[in-house]
């Protein structure tokens, strides 16, 4: 496994979907979209990766979803002053223990599946 190449994947994997979330949250995005984005870049984060594909794309999303939980917050008390943090993400994805279990178990097989094709494309 190559560091630099984990390192990189989950930062700019975790960058990228933190302004994903934070700003397609308020906006009524079908889910099939706001999820197939979130996917095709925990898929490139597990492409970079390689090897570390399994372990940067559950990284990255749990990062973003922090920043973007952070990001989304600052943009709403912007604009509205008394309005609370946010914990999730239309409905779709939550910052609550049990139920962000099963996009880190999903975000890992993608994650996996793309770091094996990584090895092959970019081998280390």
């Amino acid at each position: 496994m190559s560091w630099p190449r984990l390192f990189a994947s989950v930062a700019a994997g975790a960058v990228g979907l933190a302004f994903w979330w934070a700003l397609t949250e308020p906006l009524p995005v079908p889910p099939a979209i706001l999820l197939g984005v979130a996917g095709v870049i925990l898929f490139c984060a597990g492409l970079v990766a390689g090897k570390g594909g399994a372990v940067a794309a559950p990284v990255a999303l749990l990062f973003s979803l922090f920043l973007g939980s952070i990001l989304a917050t600052q943009l709403h008390q912007a604009f509205r002053p008394q309005s609370p943090p946010i914990d999730e993400f239309n409905a779709l994805i939550s910052l609550h223990f049990p139920e962000v279990l099963a996009p880190l178990l999903v975000a890992a097989v993608v994650g996996a599946g793309a770091g094996w094709l990584g090895e092959r494309l970019l081998p280390t």
